[in-house]
């Protein structure tokens, strides 16, 4: 992509191409030649920083004016503070020393190979071209990426001894050992060991594998003999991903330095045919401060070359005072809030921001099944066949599933309230419409409506949650957070019931609309925002429609500089759909889809069989719906408590302290053990409950007895299914609500089936084979789990993260 992105900025200025214009423009004007060398320069910037926006699929930022060169290319690689949007600077810093490091390495590979096409009389950028691809080989820049790989694969110190014999024996590669020219310790190791020192995020457990490896080949003789010490690509590969870069990068990243260097060597061979480079030239590059367009640009599209010749014009403006003192290393540059807490909203505060949330998520739910007593008295009114009223509960499950694909990636641009704004607009609207109507197209399409408004808010309820709280604490308030979309199918089936006895069908939809717009309005109000990428912790003061009547009533107050305003993109369906394929939140997505298939399998067939079994009417078999909902409420909290007490427990193996409301990396930790040691046992306990419940009904059990049941599995089934939903927002915490999406696709889904699926199945296999037949569907997701559990924290220490590629910090 670097390549293509070159050669495109070259297809856009033919005027830098000798052979279209003079042959020898570069060796006889070298203002020119220096113009061209500084837009290259400024070209490479920006296309890496687009190239590396797109492979994690975030926005690009435009440069700043008031930055230095380094600090755009943080900016527009998205290395930045979600809340400020402004680079971290000591990340900034130790990038800049290490690019001191890199900026010039002599008659290097990628140097050769830009001087050997220099020799035809092409451009700097046909150079630069050449010496991207060569520079990519893993024994030139790509030697950092593979040390990088080489490290993960060996997994732990204590495999140091076998691998090195490995290396004796020929049989592996020890990228980073060994130097052209250096046939001693690297000089550069020693500085690079003191940038590394200043970085918060460097990867320990890998370090101490490096260590290691340094450790047995200072006293081992094959080495000596060779002259195999680390090099600079050896430890250099910490500082790219202590800073952010993810492993298959680095070498893109190490081109932003070394672009330094080439230039420069190429500028000499042209301009002086001399093939070897002189400190003052390649000094006065380094030390070149790029600036470019305003960020806030609001004519037509600008184009790369309008970006570079922009960067490579500026005079470089230095944002420290004239007289300071301060160089790279002093405590100036130390981040001003190491102990920053991950949100400022008290317990208090956060308990009723999650409470509001799951209030919220718990209209998709119940109107949902608030429906379902309704449905003759439906069918009877608009003169259709049952099963065509079933299409309308179809279409609401599908909708349920797909419309989060949009409110999620939304929700993670623009901010929560935006989201509940737009998604209580619709539903309000949709359930007045529904309220008036009285034909069957109307009501399918209505229906479909009023589930697109609804759906969005139960992803939304868990992206709140992962907002504001850690993933210490994650377990409880997460739990708390689906209690709406816990308790509302319980309730929902008794609410519709009185309703349409005593007021008509046509009340359902009077009530949601009235509940809904009651519930809307102090939430319009008063409800904050608390996007991480809007207002960072809660610290940075929102603008627009993220902004509640709080904020405005605290305008005085001193805070933060309100964020800038955001540049939201189309929602894309795309984002959610790709979390299906990665491992391991693929296979968490399958298994929890297929615990809420299997919660759908009891109690869609409550009212067919309790009616059948005891005689129930309509009302007594909404009340057998209350001790589904209290096994999930009872669930939700004592297993949250559980969930939060195993994380801390297995965060102490590590030795490390945990900081209540701080950011924690868990790079370190496999925290999908952590998750699953109480959730697979939930979920095969889920699996037994299913199968006793159905060999007890067919024999008709006491009704006590059989509602203990539905208690029970209700309990287990919604406690596995929230500790996959914690373990799916601890991997992508970044982005929630599109993570929280793609689970809703998998659940809604599955759940449909199910629901359609139950009937028709007792009917052909009998109770008793039907729910064995759904346990055995719920067993299968045994071994998902257990591949979780045992590959999960390999595959994420593999991949660095699977959504952004990387997320060294974890809060």
């Amino acid at each position: 992509m670097l390549l293509a992105g070159l050669s495109a900025y070259l297809a856009f200025l033919p005027d830098v191409i000798p052979a279209n214009t003079n042959a020898t423009m570069y060796q006889t004007d070298p203002i020119h030649a220096d113009r061209v060398i500084l837009q290259t320069v400024a070209a490479y910037a920006v296309i890496f920083g687009a190239v590396r926006c797109h492979r994690l699929g975030i926005a690009w930022r435009a440069p700043s004016l008031d930055q230095s060169y380094y600090e755009n290319v943080f900016t527009m690689a998205g290395l930045v503070d979600p809340a400020s949007g402004i680079p971290d600077p000591v990340r900034v810093s130790c990038f800049r020393r290490f690019g001191n490091l890199n900026a010039e390495h002599g008659m290097a590979l990628s140097v050769f190979t830009a001087l050997v096409t220099a020799s035809s009389l092409t451009d700097p950028v046909s150079g630069l071209i050449a010496a991207v691809a060569a520079a990519h080989g893993p024994l030139h820049f790509g030697a950092t990426e593979s040390a990088q790989r080489t490290l993960r694969a060996i997994g732990d110190a204590t495999n140091v001894p076998a691998f090195m014999e490995k290396v004796r024996a020929g049989n592996e590669k020890l990228f980073g050992y060994g130097h052209r020219t250096y046939k001693g310790m690297d000089p550069r190791v020693n500085p690079i060991r003191s940038i590394l020192s200043d970085l918060r995020d460097v990867n320990q457990p890998l370090l101490q594998i490096a260590e290691a490896i340094e450790t047995a080949a200072e006293k081992d003789e094959y080495f000596h003999k060779r002259g195999l010490y680390p090099n600079a690509d050896f430890y250099g590969n910490f500082v790219f991903t202590g800073i952010g870069f993810e492993p298959d990068i680095i070498p893109g990243a190490m081109l932003v330095h070394r672009i330094i260097g080439i230039m420069a060597h190429w500028r000499e061979y042209t301009g002086m045919k001399q093939i070897t480079s002189r400190a003052f030239k390649v000094g006065a590059l380094a030390a070149y401060k790029m600036q470019s367009i305003e960020a806030n640009y609001s004519g037509p599209p600008i184009s790369i070359q309008d970006i570079a010749f922009s960067m490579s014009s500026q005079e470089s403006q230095s944002t420290l005072p004239q007289d300071s003192t301060v160089d790279e290393s002093t405590p100036l540059l130390a981040d001003s809030t190491p102990n920053q807490p991950y949100s400022v909203f008290t317990p208090s505060q956060k308990r009723l921001i999650i409470l509001t949330a799951a209030l919220a998520s718990s209209f998709s739910p119940l109107s949902a099944n608030i429906y379902y007593p309704a449905l003759n008295s439906i069918a009877a009114d608009l003169h259709v066949s049952t099963s065509k009223i079933n299409l309308t509960i179809t279409t609401y499950m599908i909708c349920q599933g797909l419309a989060p694909m949009l409110t999620g990636s939304f929700a993670d641009q623009a901010g929560r309230r935006p989201a509940y704004i737009v998604c209580f607009a619709i539903y309000i609207l949709g359930n007045v419409a529904l309220g008036i109507q009285h034909s069957f197209p109307a009501l399918l399409i209505l229906r479909a409506v009023q589930s697109c408004g609804s759906s969005g808010t139960v992803a939304l309820a868990s992206a709140v949650a992962a907002d504001i709280v850690t993933s210490v604490e994650r377990g409880l308030y997460m739990g708390f957070s689906s209690l709406g979309n816990i308790l509302a199918p319980s309730l929902g089936p008794v609410l519709g019931g009185i309703l349409s006895k005593y007021f008509g069908w046509h009340a359902i939809f009077w009530f949601l609309a009235i509940a809904a717009g009651t519930f809307f309005v102090p939430l319009l109000c008063f409800f904050p925002e608390t996007c991480r990428g809007v207002v960072g912790n809660g610290s940075v003061s929102p603008v627009g429609w993220n902004r509640s009547l709080r904020n405005y009533l605290q305008e005085s107050a001193p805070c933060s500089p309100p964020s800038n305003v955001r540049r939201v993109q189309i929602p894309n369906p795309c984002a959610t759909l790709r979390l299906l394929s990665h491992r391991p939140v693929g296979l968490v997505l399958l298994a929890n889809g297929v615990l809420f298939s299997s919660y759908y399998a009891v109690t869609t067939a409550i009212p067919p069989l309790f009616k059948h079994t005891y005689g129930l009417d309509d009302m007594e078999i909404g009340l057998c719906f209350l001790p589904a909902g209290l096994g999930s409420l009872v669930s939700a909290t004592i297993n949250g408590v559980l969930v939060d007490w195993n994380y801390r427990r297995v965060w102490r193996t590590t030795g490390q302290t945990i900081h209540k409301n701080q950011k924690l990396d868990i790079v370190g930790i496999p925290i999908e053990q952590a998750r699953l040691q109480i959730g697979l046992p939930m979920a095969i306990l889920a699996s037994v409950s299913i199968c006793i419940y159905g060999v007890l009904i067919p024999k008709h059990p006491p009704l006590p007895l059989a509602l203990f049941m539905v208690f029970i599995i209700c309990f287990c089934i919604t406690a596995a299914y929230n500790v996959m939903n914690i373990l799916v927002v601890d991997l992508y915490y970044n982005t929630p609500a599109t993570a929280m999406a793609a689970n809703n696709l998998v659940r809604c889904f599955l759940g449909a089936g199910s629901a359609a699926a139950v009937g028709p199945l007792i009917k052909r296999a009998g109770i008793k084979w039907a729910y064995i037949l759904v346990a055995g569907e719920l067993a299968v997701v045994v071994p998902l789990l257990v591949i979780v559990y045992s590959k999960g924290w390999e595959w994420r220490k593999a991949q660095d993260n699977p959504e952004t590629g990387h997320q060294p910090h974890e809060p």
